[in-house]
């Protein structure tokens, strides 16, 4: 099962409030770090069976600098909502 444009929105919220606590960089390099999450994201609706490995896998490959700028604790937070949405979906 794929997920749903509804998982998608509230997997971006979450990269949001993570994007929103970091006060290193500037306006315009936040502008372009969510035009890079969004891409993510949108990339994954379409993948038939997802799993929360694959998917983070994929986006610490894609995304490792946007990754080592959030704090700690984003990471677990990310995998945790993976597989309750997953979950859901099976």
């Amino acid at each position: 099962m794929s997920l749903r444009p509804h998982d998608i929105e509230e997997m971006r919220l979450l990269f949001e409030d993570a994007l929103k606590r970091i006060q290193r960089i500037d306006r315009i390099e936040r502008i372009k770090i969510r035009g890079r999450i969004r891409r993510e994201l949108n990339n994954i609706i379409g993948w038939k069976n997802p799993t929360p490995d694959r998917i983070l896998r994929r986006w610490e490959s894609k995304l490792s600098d946007v990754f080592s700028l959030f704090p700690h604790w984003f990471r677990d937070d990310l995998k945790k909502m993976l597989s309750t949405k997953i979950k859901k979906r099976k």
